[in-house]
């Protein structure tokens, strides 16, 4: 499909495409993700500590943070990116 059939598919002007794309191409890629892997458990371990509402988050580096209910979410963010350093 060209871009000025996609651009006339989604109802915009092949003009208006293009400046998204010179926008969306001058972006830096976000530094603020990170990769996550999601593992299962055992679900009699759940039930049993089903009012923990704590998590824990696995850094590499063999480092373990455990995150209680109630954090400060821009302070989780600051040490983070401070551990990551």
């Amino acid at each position: 499909m060209t871009a000025k059939e996609f651009a006339a598919s989604r109802g915009i002007t092949p003009t208006t495409l293009y400046w998204w794309r010179s926008q969306l191409g001058r972006r830096r890629p976000a530094t603020d993700l990170v990769p996550v892997e999601v593992v299962e458990h055992d679900v009699g371990v759940a039930r049993h500590r089903a009012r923990d509402t704590s998590f824990e988050l696995h850094i590499a580096g063999g480092l373990t943070l455990r995150i209680t209910a109630g954090f400060d979410e821009v302070e989780l963010r600051r040490l983070v990116r401070a551990l990551r350093c």
